[in-house]
């Protein structure tokens, strides 16, 4: 037992051994210069990574002051970051991340609020106003974060992300096809259907998907075009007055919808048992003309180099659901308009070395000319006001920027355990199972009812407080 003291003091004096050649070796390769850590989400070869190195050798050029020592961390950057914010040693100074991640670190009070910043730093490029009003205003605002009673001692009510970018859901197209076959963008899904039906007629698979991946896609869509949000919360929480799954024409009508992409020959041959990404290569090769799927497709099908007479990107969103049978009564449906967005974009960390410098980066980010880079190299869809779109977007980017309501997060949000333990499974086999003859296939109208006595019976435990 009394080698155990002696290994733990040579683990704590190799740590901080570690930790002084960090800081020593900085200093000497950047002599007179402060430097500013950068912790991503991106991973070197990504475009983003490219557009983030881009950006950086800007900052430096204009700011000579500084050095950014980006960490291409990836997706674990959260995990990567931890041990150094538990022990408050060699910290980061700002974190590029997504919003949803980032909500655990505001609660653990690792996370500095930015409104003050927002409302006294200076606007990146206009003269007289302030930096909140580089942002455009409905993705700013989801980035403020509430604490949970849990959490009130270590967090605040405030703005923890400056947003940089925006992943919405999109129907994909092949413009190829579109082109050749003179098809209109559908406005209604009746009009998609139509060019469905045209599509298959001529040989060519209307969609691309990965088995059951994109599933989920077509549920929130659909069923944010049929009844408006707060509707949908409604049912699930059985609020007095609200429709039941099994008997409102409006639930009926979307997975109808879901059921009506599920005809002979619509998808790629053997999508059941596809992986992922084979349908994406196979929709970039031509070989089916839709694919649902968030913004970020965009850049991952650039490592593919497709031919353009074959296969060149295009976008719309997921059109008005128009086969709602009311028997007349008037029904309020979703908002055509509509948008989901989740967000990335960057935080400033509690414990940072330079905060000035960090704030002064934040602010460069936080450029137009900032926002086009990410967009020209990164194709992200940027949330800084004014700053352009991707190529690949630019025919839907009114349709965004007119967007009344920008969706809050689904079930997920306001009732994960539903969501897991009532809604997944047994969706997942309303989507896989559509052909009659498959043993384990469910009609609309018996999904339906399966879906509200399994939401009555979450309720009757005391819904999500009932799951434990």
């Amino acid at each position: 037992m009394r080698g155990f003291p002696l290994l733990c003091l040579g683990v704590g004096v190799a740590f901080l051994l570690t930790l002084s050649l960090d800081v020593f070796q900085r200093n000497l390769a950047h002599p007179g210069r402060e430097t500013i850590i950068f912790a991503s989400m991106w991973a070197p070869g990504e475009p983003m990574q490219d557009a983030y190195a881009r950006l950086f050798e800007a900052f430096e050029k204009e700011y000579p002051r500084y050095r950014v020592e980006p960490r291409w961390d990836g997706r674990w950057v959260l995990p990567a970051i931890r041990p150094r914010l538990l022990t408050g040693s060699d910290v980061p100074d700002v974190l590029g991340t997504d919003r949803e991640s980032l909500r655990i670190l505001a609660q653990e009070g690792f996370l500095e609020p930015l409104d003050a910043e927002l409302d006294a730093l200076p606007h990146p490029d206009d003269a007289g106003r302030k930096l909140r009003e580089a942002f455009v205003p409905s993705l700013l605002e989801r980035c403020t974060l509430e604490p949970p009673p849990e959490a009130a001692a270590k967090m605040r009510k405030g703005t923890y992300l400056l947003p940089s970018g925006t992943w919405t859901t999109f129907i994909f197209y092949n413009r190829a096809h579109y082109e050749r076959f003179k098809l209109p963008i559908p406005k209604t899904w009746s009009q998609f259907l139509d060019n469905c039906r045209l599509l298959d007629e001529a040989g060519i698979a209307p969609f691309a998907a990965d088995r059951d991946v994109y599933a989920g896609l077509w549920s929130d869509a659909l069923l944010r075009r049929a009844v408006p949000e707060e509707t949908l919360q409604a049912t699930v929480e059985g609020a007095p007055g609200a429709p039941r799954f099994d008997m409102d024409p409006r639930y009926r009508a979307a997975f109808q919808a879901i059921r009506d992409l599920h005809r002979p020959g619509w998808h790629i041959e053997g999508w059941r048992g596809s992986q992922w990404p084979a349908a994406q290569r196979l929709w970039v090769g031509g070989k089916a003309t839709h694919l649902i799927c968030g913004s970020w497709i965009i850049r991952e099908t650039l490592e593919y180099k497709p031919n353009a007479n074959v296969f060149r990107i295009g976008g719309f969103l997921c059109p008005a659901l128009d086969t709602v049978d009311s028997d007349g009564r008037p029904l309020p449906l979703g908002d055509p308009s509509a948008v989901d967005a989740s967000l990335s974009g960057h935080a400033l960390l509690k414990g940072g070395r330079h905060r000035e410098g960090a704030l002064e980066l934040l602010r460069f980010l936080a450029r137009r000319s900032s926002g086009e880079m990410l967009a020209k190299i990164g194709k992200e869809i940027p949330t800084i006001a004014g700053a352009p779109f991707p190529s690949e977007l630019e025919e839907i980017r009114a349709d965004l920027q007119a967007a009344k309501t920008i969706y809050k997060g689904g079930a997920n949000t306001y009732a994960p355990k539903w969501a897991k333990f009532v809604w997944n499974d047994l969706y997942q086999q309303f989507f896989m199972h559509a052909d009659e003859r498959d043993p384990r296939y469910l009609s609309v109208e018996a999904f339906l009812k399966k879906l509200q006595q399994s939401t009555d019976a979450y309720r009757a435990q005391g819904g999500e407080a009932g799951i434990r």
